[in-house]
């Protein structure tokens, strides 16, 4: 940043005095983080100010404060510390060490792809970060090259704990169910909404991020981040020597053993992940947390089953597996690439092929459109009081939203992510808490920050 554009940069209300605003360094849904100098210790800093909107509403700025609580907890070398932190008169901040190297993301597009052995060191720092925050019961959440820094020294440091969940915590701090992380990065449990997130899912993260730094390629491209997830939740994992051929077996095993689809299959600590990578760069391992001789070990490349299949390896669908792969197709040609999480998801509660049928029609929202998924799953009763109807009830708007309010943030937010938007509004919305948050939560999954701030300011006269 130019020494006019910082010149002409505003400092954020009410933010004490002692603190300098040197420029921005980056922006996001709930916030901006800026460059900063500390008058009183004569030190760069961070300063990450939540905005107006977020810190007005309750659980946003609850969430905000619980990252500060976890990460100042938090006394590692590879974990950006935490300085301060405050929250008054609608007004959160929050002040931490200042990072003056990029992140691997950025290092990576300047630089190209690192090699084998210097992921393998990098991701290796971030398992002894993760894994001082696991043993205080913090998880993550939102892994990725993205949240890993260097110093200009070559200094690895982990940040952004702005997702990060006590294992323990309440379910105030975290709505369940809701999908949060970064679709390119996100593990399969994240996406089906489980209650219980762990350790592992970081973990799964951490492979994915392993992919990209050796190939510069994400493991799983989508038109959408519903297809990104869709694709986490069934694809098999591609090989990354088909990108970079000079990986090693080891190496790829460990990628591959990390984001095995079932938490079960994956390495259970990342003391585990770290003591491979050790082994992969050649140098002493380190003592493993667990040492279970009932892991599998996946090879690469993961084989796909139908339909979310491998989530569970003892799923057992109503229907044969064909069957549900017609389904998923019927139903993909009515909604898009949802189909295939929501076959997966429908048929592990439905009982009977019919229930299931049910359920995915419930999910198409255009009645001609269901009528056709009716039809070529065998249903040829489509008349009053059919399945078609009962769909349509099961589509009914939530009463904390009046339904033209619902249609307008369904469309809104169809144009960013695609068709999981009508999943994630009728979720959000009989969540509660009026228009205002229900709009924030909605933008929380929209992960490019352009389209974040387009989805916002399309809705603006909502927000008045």
């Amino acid at each position: 940043m130019t020494a006019e554009n910082a010149q002409s940069l505003k400092k954020p209300d009410a933010l004490p005095d002692r603190y300098e605003i040197l420029g921005l360094l980056g922006a996001g849904g709930m916030g901006r983080v800026w460059h900063a100098r500390d008058r009183v210790l004569d030190r760069e800093v961070a300063v990450k100010v939540l905005s107006t909107y977020c810190a007005l509403d309750e659980k946003y700025a609850k969430r905000f404060l619980n990252e500060a609580r976890a990460a100042a907890r938090l006394n590692h070398p590879n974990i950006v510390q935490i300085y301060e932190f405050g929250n008054e008169d609608g007004f959160a901040y929050l002040v931490m060490e200042y990072v003056d190297g990029p992140s691997l993301k950025g290092d990576l597009a300047s630089n190209g792809p690192y090699s084998e052995g210097r992921a393998a060191e990098l991701i290796g720092e971030a398992c002894n970060a993760l894994g001082a925050a696991h043993r205080q019961g913090i998880m993550h959440r939102d892994v990725k090259p993205d949240n890993m820094m260097l110093t200009k020294s070559g200094a690895f440091k982990l940040v952004d704990l702005g997702l990060a969940k006590h294992e323990e915590g309440s379910a105030e701090q975290t709505a369940s169910g809701a999908i949060m992380g970064t679709p390119h990065y996100i593990s399969p449990e994240q996406i089906m909404g489980a209650k219980s997130i762990d350790r592992r899912s970081d973990i799964y993260s951490l492979g994915a991020s392993l992919f990209y730094l050796v190939t510069g390629s994400v493991p799983y491209e989508g038109s959408s981040g519903a297809h990104i997830m869709s694709r986490h939740l069934n694809d098999p994992l591609p090989d990354p020597r088909s990108l970079a051929p000079d990986l090693s077996p080891a190496f790829c095993n460990a990628v591959s053993k990390a984001m095995a689809k079932d938490p079960e299959h994956r390495y259970q600590d990342t003391l585990d992940l770290k003591a491979d990578l050790d082994a992969v760069r050649g140098t002493a391992p380190v003592e493993r947390r667990s040492n279970r001789s009932d892991v599998a070990e996946p090879t690469i490349p993961l084989v796909r089953t139908p339909s979310g299949a491998a989530f569970c390896p003892t799923f057992k669908p109503p229907c044969s597996h064909d069957d549900l792969q017609r389904m998923e197709d019927a139903l993909a040609a009515a909604i898009g690439p949802l189909a295939r999480v929501l076959v997966g998801k429908e048929s592990r509660t439905a009982n009977t092929r019919s229930a299931l049928v049910e359920a995915l029609a419930a999910h198409v929202p255009d009645r001609t459109e269901r009528r056709k998924f009716l039809k070529s799953c065998g249903v040829t009763n489509t008349g009053s009081g059919s399945l078609l109807d009962s769909g349509s009830r099961s589509l009914t708007t939530p009463a904390t939203l009046a339904p033209d309010i619902v249609a307008v943030l369904s469309r809104h937010l169809a144009d960013r992510i695609g068709p999981v938007a009508g999943v994630l509004v009728k979720r959000e919305a009989s969540a509660g808490g009026g228009v205002d948050a229900v709009i924030e939560r909605l933008a929380a999954h929209v992960p490019d920050e352009a389209e974040r701030e387009v989805f916002l300011a399309g809705l603006a006269e909502l927000r008045e």
